[in-house]
């Protein structure tokens, strides 16, 4: 390969594309150079190609004096957010390709920059200069929880944090002050603080060139839990209408306009807020995290190459837009300690191009809430974005990870302070039934633990059973401990559940006096049989959300498919010409059913369990009404007893996910006999199938198979909790509890797998015209139609269904189709339909297979789905009209106690 000269690189990112830049510029033919002031950070060096230079990277006189030693140096490039400015400084002092380094410094200082989008009139969110204790104070008295603190010039979310509260923002600015030290030596003095923007976030990748801005495309971000702002997930194209791609396409580029980056690459950050698109913040570097692997994947062309070409002078050209989506997706390690176990237990699939392990087994792990807790990532590239999707996170869903916590650590974190603290379960019993809290797996349980307890302290302090002052500082660490993500729990054994576990946490920062009135006038029945309910609304509304994406592609295929002959089955025997329209239609108003049967129980969950106690209610005169209210239900329950005993919504629950699951598999049944040679209806494209192993002509239409085999966990699901019930007192127990309540999260994931499965095979099957209509080319489905014509001129049904049946038993199965269909058409004159369209359309009385009747039912069903879409989001709306509503109390109870 010819020699194109020297290629150096300042700093590289510690993940991510740094070391695969390095890579590339060698595999382009380039000699590849590293310059750094301390080449340990780097562990990919051992087996670099890259010749590794020491100086001091952060001065662009000793950079420039590096450059010069080097032979026919082509182009100076950093990968690292830190040092982009340094290195376009040197480039632009010897003449080579960059981007303006005045420019860089004010994108590179986030103060600046938001000071320059917000004169060129370019929305961004509400900020201020932090550089002291009394400025977050101040700040935070002017401004409206929740707020974003963040160092004015970090990179990988690193001193990012969200606070809703004083006390939470002065923790995170001092954070924030030292987050960058140690990834490169720096205190960060000034610090911003953000109005928290609500809405999807997204960004934009684009590449300048002579002053021309390209945007290579819009990708949708996935963040890992609050406070931090860690991304665990990007997706690419964004699921937007094209028109609105364009539309952000074009906003971002007027941010990166604004800002003077007139070369290089820029990585744009955006949330869709309720008001328009609003800038979070412009990055002067190629993205992160894996985005330019993933997009050059789905693109077709190499992002890397690109980027070294555009600085080594050769020019660009923009990538044409590629038919393929992707999707990154990242593991996060949950706690700090020793890396004991890290691997995939199998083996990418071919919609897997890339995955990686980012961190190594004996290698210490530590928490840090910015992109250094990933642990490995995988990529998933398809023809559809939700098929790219679910490869990447099936294949990090593969991962094994075992993290071994410091000697005591765990020991030394327990402090049980409550009554129940002489109780401690043997270290075997523990293992089984209490094992250390995971946040990944318990995040939610905590969550819906802290909404109760905000609910419940708000009342107790309206009602006067306890000070104000009390309830706004229990309160106030409520909230930092939801700022946290509840990591300090991370590890915490958990004897006797994960609510004293929580409650001992609070006491230990609130202090025991405070903590002990929190628990006034409730038990940790009527609390579980609350979250019970929280945890079962939110699943069958999600749930409802993925039944109505399988509706939509349902419709959106029916109106192409009812224009297309099809035989209509009975008992697998061909009955009448039909049309596959018509099959959707079907299982679409099955499916309707089923979910508004989930609806209704949606709406049936009103009461709440909330001041009932342990079964016998409480003579403390709380307000249950108010309590049920800031929770999102229309009243408290009526009966003390029932409210903790009863079950029956989650065996409802249940019942309906068995219902829906039993109709997917049906279907499921029905498009696996259509693939075969003897049916052949239909085609499932390959990145919907498998091969074989041994056959080298099959293709296994296997995703049919998991949607069937998942009715089968919906349906156990189902029976477990039942069973669990049935020989359960008519009281709070753990059978009922534990058993009867754990089966919904399995068949909760059970059942949207077999969904988004179903809403794959269909939105993407095709049809084999041709053979479905050779099925009923030979005129035998047509004699039900001919029979009833004779009917209709006076000779009774079954005397013509004889006769017609004779007919076409006479018939030879060894003369052709064609001949058949003759003979019937000679013997049945004047009533035997001349076309199957005929014969089809015909049948438009009782919901048939006509033409005029499945308009009507097209027309039905648009008006159906819309009804179900607005009753889903009425009922989300309600929930989160009460949220809205319980924050603000909070947030009014701890102002009101910081003010006096």
């Amino acid at each position: 390969m010819m020699n194109r000269g020297s290629f150096l690189f300042v700093e590289s990112n510690t993940t991510g594309t740094g070391e695969l830049l390095i890579q590339r510029a060698s595999a382009l033919g380039f000699e590849p150079y590293l310059v750094t002031r301390n080449p340990a950070r780097y562990g990919f060096l051992n087996d670099s190609v890259a010749q590794v230079i020491e100086a001091e990277t952060r001065s662009p006189d000793e950079l420039v004096g590096v450059a010069a030693k080097l032979r026919r140096l082509a182009g100076i490039y950093s990968s690292s957010e830190y040092f982009v400015e340094a290195a376009s400084s040197a480039a632009m002092a010897i003449g080579l390709p960059t981007a303006n380094t005045e420019a860089i410094a004010a994108c590179r200082n986030k103060w600046k920059q938001a000071a320059e989008l917000q004169r060129q009139s370019i929305a961004i969110p509400e900020t201020r200069l932090a550089t002291s204790v009394i400025d977050v104070e101040k700040i935070v008295q002017q401004a409206s929880l929740p707020l974003v603190v963040k160092p004015v010039s970090g990179s990988g979310s690193s001193g990012v944090r969200l606070c809703n509260s004083a006390a939470a923002a002065i923790k995170a600015f001092e954070s924030a002050r030292g987050a960058l030290l140690d990834q490169i030596g720096l205190r960060s003095p000034d610090v911003l603080i953000q109005q928290y923007v609500e809405g999807k976030e997204y960004s934009a990748e684009i590449i300048a060139h002579h002053g021309r801005l390209h945007c290579l495309g819009i990708l949708a971000k996935h963040k890992g839990p609050p406070p931090c702002f860690v991304e665990v997930g990007h997706d690419f194209p964004a699921p937007l209408p094209e028109r609105s791609l364009q539309e952000l396409a074009s906003f971002a580029v007027s941010a990166v306009s604004a800002l003077g980056l007139e070369f290089g690459p820029a990585h744009v950050e955006f949330v869709i807020a309720a008001s328009g698109p609003v800038i979070i913040e412009v990055n002067p570097r190629l993205a992160g995290g894996m985005i330019p692997v993933m997009l050059s994947h789905a693109l077709g062309t190499s992002i890397l190459d690109m980027v070294i070409k555009l600085y080594a002078g050769e020019g660009f050209t923009p990538p044409r837009a590629g038919a393929r989506a992707g999707a990154i997706r990242f593991a996060l390690a949950q706690k700090s300690g020793k890396l004991k176990r890290l691997s995939f237990s199998r083996n990418p699939e071919p919609t897997v191009p890339e995955a990686g392990l980012l961190k190594s087994e004996g290698e210490q792990v530590q928490i840090n809430g910015d992109f250094r807790d990933r642990v490995a990532y995988a990529l998933g590239v398809a023809n559809d974005l939700n098929a790219a999707a679910g490869a990447a996170k099936g294949m990090i869903d593969s991962l094994v990870i075992d993290i071994e916590m410091a000697a005591g650590e765990s020991d030394s974190k327990q402090d049980d302070g409550s009554s129940e603290g002489r109780w401690t379960l043997h270290p075997e019993a523990m293992k089984l039934l209490a094992p250390a809290i995971e946040i990944s797996r318990d995040g939610r349980l905590l969550q819906a633990q802290a909404t109760i307890d905000e609910a419940h302290l708000v009342m107790l302090a309206d009602q006067r059973l306890i000070s104000q002052t009390v309830a706004a500082d229990l309160l106030k660490h409520i909230w930092d401990l939801q700022d946290e993500g509840f990591q300090s729990l991370e590890g915490r054994d958990a004897p006797r559940g994960l609510y004293l576990a929580y409650e001992t946490e609070l006491a230990a920062r609130a202090g025991p006096e405070k903590a002990g009135w929190l628990h006034l006038a409730r038990s940790r029945n009527d609390l579980n049989a609350t979250i019970a309910l929280l945890a079962l609304r939110e699943a069958a509304c999600s749930t409802s959300q993925q039944i109505g994406i399988l509706q939509d592609a349902l419709l959106q295929r029916t109106e192409e498919a009812s224009k297309l002959m099809a035989p209509l089955y009975s008992q697998y025997q061909i009955a009448l010409p039909g049309s596959p329209g018509h099959y959707l239609l079907g299982v679409f108003f099955a499916l309707a059913r089923e979910r508004q049967r989930l609806h209704c129980l949606l709406e049936d969950i009103r009461n709440c369990p909330m001041g009932a106690g342990a079964g016998g209610g409480t003579s403390i005169p709380i307000d249950p009404l108010k309590t049920a209210s800031l929770l999102g239900f229309e009243l408290p329950s009526f009966n003390s007893l029932d409210a903790v005993a009863s079950r029956d919504h989650y065996l409802q629950a249940l019942s309906v996910f068995a219902g829906v699951s039993v109709l997917l598999s049906r279907v499921a049944q029905d498009l696996q006999v259509w693939t075969t040679r003897e049916f052949a209806l239909i085609d499932i494209p390959n990145n919907l199938a498998g091969g074989s192993s041994m056959l080298p002509q099959k293709k296994n239409p296997f995703l049919l198979e998991h949607i069937k085999g998942s009715a089968s966990t919906v349906i156990g699901a189902y029976v477990s909790a039942a069973t669990a019930t049935c020989k359960a007192p008519f009281s709070n127990s753990i059978e009922i509890g534990n058993y009867g309540c754990s089966p919904l999260r399995l068949a909760e994931d059970a059942l949207k797998r077999a969904v988004i499965l179903t809403s794959l095979t269909l939105k993407f099957m095709s049809f084999n015209v041709n053979s479905m209509r050779e099925n009923l080319e030979d005129g035998s489905a047509m004699t039900t139609v001919a029979a009833e014509r004779m009917a209709s001129r006076g000779v009774p049904f079954r005397k013509a269904h004889t006769l017609v049946g004779e007919i076409a038993m006479r018939l030879s199965v060894d003369s052709s189709a064609a001949d058949r269909r003759s003979e019937l058409a000679s013997n049945l004159a004047g009533v035997l339909p001349e076309s199957l369209e005929e014969c089809r359309d015909a049948l438009q009385f009782g919901g048939g297979p006509g033409k005029s009747s499945t308009d009507d039912q097209i027309s039905v069903a648009t008006t159906l789905l819309r009804d179900m879409q607005l009753k889903c989001a009425d009922l989300c709306d309600r929930w989160a009209r009460a949220e809205m509503l319980r924050k603000e109390r909070v947030q009014e109870l701890i102002e009101r106690h910081q003010a006096a």
